[in-house]
């Protein structure tokens, strides 16, 4: 897929004004929309260009999926390619996960909601700590930067994939 920050006519960084963000998407998507051509090739073109502008608005949107495009972008390591975690993380989140298990087990709502509001703080925090990363890449991306910044996504992976699991 092409840059998303180009797609969408944004400066390649984390910080983004959102407000601007949605106006530049819907501006691009109601110039490309495929019901505004009657030739077939035409609207299937606008068609694969809706596609290209959907899918950026979805990863810049997304503090997650705009920090690890914007990684990439800057020449930092894909999540394929840097698996890297805290050194700690997976004992924590097996223990994490015990606890959510037994939570779930016996239809404790006050353990759930306590876990989910641990979850959502460690997520505010990781995507704390990437914000502040890329604030520190002004001139390029150091190695080391990049490598921090790879950590915390992966770790935020995590803590996402429970969010993601946890009943109601």
């Amino acid at each position: 897929m092409p840059d998303p920050f180009k797609t969408l006519s944004q400066p390649p960084r984390y910080n983004l004004n959102e407000a601007d963000l949605h106006a530049k998407f819907i501006l691009a998507s109601s110039s490309t929309h495929p019901d505004r051509y009657t030739d077939p090739v035409e609207q299937a073109q606008a068609a694969e260009r809706s596609a290209e502008i959907n899918h950026a608005y979805a990863v810049l949107s997304d503090p997650e999926r705009r920090a690890d495009a914007l990684l990439v972008l800057l020449g930092g390591p894909a999540k394929d390619q840097d698996k890297s975690l805290p050194p700690s993380l997976l004992m924590d989140m097996m223990e994490t996960r015990e606890q959510l298990e037994e939570a779930i087990a016996q239809e404790n709502l006050t353990a759930l909601d306590k876990l989910r509001a641990w979850a959502h703080e460690q997520r505010e925090t990781h995507l704390k700590t990437i914000a502040d990363l890329f604030a520190d890449t002004q001139g390029g991306l150091p190695a080391d930067t990049a490598k921090a910044i790879r950590l915390e996504l992966n770790a935020l992976r995590y803590i996402q994939r429970m969010l993601d699991q946890m009943p109601g």
